[in-house]
């Protein structure tokens, strides 16, 4: 007589192997500057740039590239910090 082994420790378990984790974005940096900047030509613009940093930041690389080939250039005012 065949006997089953269903229910013995030699079973194979059924596990559900569908990890999820649970993950919520971080919003580590956030910059905003305008879309559009408009001026008349020779003349100077603002550039207000609003930065949120988790960590802080060390300095910022604009690419003028494209404004100086125009005959544009930018002017750094210096750093403020809130």
């Amino acid at each position: 007589e065949l006997r089953t082994l269903s229910g013995s420790r030699y079973d194979l378990v059924q596990r559900n192997n569908n990890i999820i984790l649970e993950y919520k974005k971080q919003d580590i940096l956030s910059l905003n500057i305008p879309h559009d900047i408009n001026g008349t030509e020779r003349s100077t613009q603002k550039i207000q740039l609003i930065v949120k940093s988790k960590y802080g930041l060390d300095r910022i690389v604009w690419d003028d590239s494209s404004l100086r080939s125009q005959g544009g250039q930018i002017q750094h005012s210096g750093s403020q910090s809130a």
